[in-house]
Parts: structure tokens; C-alpha cells; sequence
């Protein structure tokens, strides 16, 4: 068996490198690469990259992503990897000795499709007392505990901790959108991850959880603030009706209605907001989460309604066709 571990980035050069270096030294009984994939373009990265490269017999390859998008990383990815199995991490991650070889040790198993390995934070600032109030999804924590299970729906693994078969992404169409860097509204994002592990229970195919096959998640002190969950709903509501609306086509007309309504929501939880500004944040931050969703779930059926881009964008069904044709365009270049 030969694995590709591929690390989209964005502008976290320390974190790239950190992540990196714990993924250079995994014990395994297979030979692997090392893909980074960087959405910024940072010629200083690339230089760190080789130089990591010129110290190790293990083979890491640099590829710039200039289309903007965490799913552009992860499907350039499933284009180029030489493995047959692909583990998909983030760069804010830290990989303990024998990650590696737990995580892909399901794939013996060639019934097995996917893998989802357990998730724990790495708190860099002591977190306030109303972070534990919320969902471990806000932090892309998992944890089913230390044995090996099949994970059914709608459980998914987390992009900072997984692992795919290459023919299965290329298959089923590669990742559906997803977002990258950037704290504000991105209304075209997909359910990256989350939607392609639909996909591969729609076509009945197994994906495993692993506990043995745990990292560490960075949570640093920036994610610990009201604004960051409030992001982080912002997304979640523009993916979770993302995946609604690929299932169920709705006419503009409906979605208005739906618009109408959830802005109503909106505006009342405001006010519930408004009347308990005075209680401690754990008090209200479900209220804080609700307004949040229900305002830019809202402000996306809108949207949805009255631009017909962003719906064909919405239904495309194959997201690595764009991605070959650029591939193939800077080929002829080179070529020419």
C-alpha cells in the first residue's frame, strides 16, 4: 500500500511547518508522500517546503492553488497523489508517533471506503467557560472513544482527520465546495466534507471511525471569542442548506417564503438577545447562535432566489472537471 498525506494551507506558515514535521517521522509498514497545498501562493512557504524536503527520504511535493477554496486543495490533491489511499489533514494539526499507521490500518479491510480518526484539542489559551456549551463540531473535535466502529449517517469525518480511497473521490466527483481563510460571508461554499461523505453513503460504500488513529487539533486563542462562533454558524448555515437545496431544487418562490421566515426568526431572537444583553455569555449564546443562523440562512435563500449564477453554481454535480481543464491549460503552456 502506498498513501498520500495531503495538507491544504492558507496563509499559517509556522503551523504548516509544525504540522509537517510531525507527519515526517510516522512509523508505518508502507511507504507515503507528502502533499502541501497552498490556496496563498507564498513563494517564502514553498522555499520551506524544499528545504524540509532536501532533509528527509520521504517525497514532499509543493503545489500552489491559486482557485481560492479549501475543496480546490483536496481534489488537486486526489489529481495528483500517487497513493491509493489518501489521508486529508489541516496545517493547525500536531500528529503523534503511530497517527499514520492506525489511521490507514482500516483499509486492510478492502471493504472499507473511508476513515475518520479521533480529534482532540490543543487549547493555546485557557478557554472560557461558555466554549464548552458548544457543540466539539465548532472545533472539528471527534471523539467515539478508543475503538474501532463503522460510522453510519449523517456522522462524517472531519477534514483535519481523514482518509479516502483516491478511486472512490475520483469516482464520486471529488469534494464539493468549501471555504478557506477570511472571517467574512463566503456565499459560494459548498458542505465539503460533510456532503462527500453523504455521497458516499448515498452510494453505499463503509466508512470507519478509529480512535487509535487520534491528533491533535490547535484551537488558538482568536477561536475562543463570540466573533469566531459566530463565523463559524455563518458557514454552517450556507453548507447545511447548500446540501438542502441540491436535494430538493426549490423555486424561487419557495425560496423567498423560506427567506421570509427565517429573517423573522432572526429578528426575534435578536430581541431575546437584546433583553439578556446584561447576563453572562453563557447565558445567551445559544441565542447568539440561533439569530446568527437563522440571518444568514435567510440572507442565502435571498440570495438564492434572485441570482441564477449562484444557483447553476449550487447544482453542479462534478467539481474536479474545472479542475483538469486548469491543470491541462497550464500544461499546454508549459508545452508551448
Amino acid at each position: 500500500m502506498y498513501v498520500s498525506v495531503a495538507i491544504p494551507t492558507y496563509k499559517r506558515p509556522k503551523y504548516i511547518i509544525d504540522a509537517l514535521k510531525s507527519v515526517l517521522f510516522q512509523k508505518t509498514n508502507f511507504s507515503y508522500e507528502i502533499l502541501i497545498l497552498d490556496n496563498a501562493c507564498d513563494p517564502s512557504l514553498k522555499n520551506n517546503i524544499e528545504k524540509q524536503a532536501e532533509e528527509t527520504s520521504i517525497p514532499i511535493h509543493y503545489f500552489p492553488i491559486p482557485e481560492i477554496g479549501l475543496h480546490n486543495g483536496r481534489n488537486t490533491a486526489a489529481l495528483v497523489a500517487k497513493g491509493e489511499i489518501i489521508v486529508y489533514i489541516d496545517d493547525d494539526i500536531i500528529a503523534p508517533q503511530g497517527w499514520l499507521q492506525a489511521l490507514c490500518d482500516p483499509f486492510q479491510d478492502t471493504t472499507v471506503q473511508g476513515v475518520g480518526g479521533k480529534t482532540i484539542p490543543q487549547w493555546e489559551a485557557t478557554p472560557p467557560d461558555w466554549i464548552h456549551t458548544l457543540s466539539p463540531a465548532y472545533f472539528s473535535l471527534l471523539d467515539q472513544g478508543d475503538e474501532i466502529q463503522e460510522m453510519k449517517y449523517p456522522q462524517t469525518p472531519y477534514g483535519c482527520n481523514m482518509a479516502y480511497r483516491r478511486s472512490l473521490i475520483l469516482k464520486l466527483g471529488g469534494f464539493p465546495p468549501d471555504g478557506v481563510g477570511g472571517g467574512k460571508i463566503e456565499w459560494h461554499r459548498g458542505d465539503g466534507e460533510t456532503g462527500f461523505g453523504y455521497k458516499v453513503y448515498e452510494n453505499k460504500y463503509k466508512i470507519i471511525y478509529t480512535g487509535k488513529g487520534w491528533l491533535y487539533h490547535r484551537i488558538p486563542q482568536q477561536r475562543l471569542t463570540l466573533n469566531y462562533v459566530r463565523s463559524r454558524t455563518m458557514k454552517g448555515a450556507i453548507s447545511r442548506f447548500y446540501t438542502q437545496i441540491r436535494k430538493n431544487h426549490f423555486s424561487s418562490f419557495t425560496l423567498m417564503k423560506q427567506s421570509v421566515k427565517n429573517l423573522i426568526k432572526f429578528l426575534i431572537y435578536k430581541l431575546i438577545i437584546l433583553a439578556l444583553i446584561l447576563f453572562p455569555l453563557d447565558k445567551r449564546i445559544k441565542y447568539e447562535i440561533q439569530s446568527t443562523y437563522y440571518g444568514v440562512t435567510g440572507l442565502y435563500q435571498m440570495r438564492l432566489a434572485f441570482d441564477e449564477k449562484l444557483r447553476q453554481w449550487v447544482k453542479q454535480e462534478d467539481y474536479l472537471s474545472s479542475l483538469k481543464m486548469l491543470y491541462f491549460s497550464i500544461f499546454l503552456e508549459k508545452k508551448s
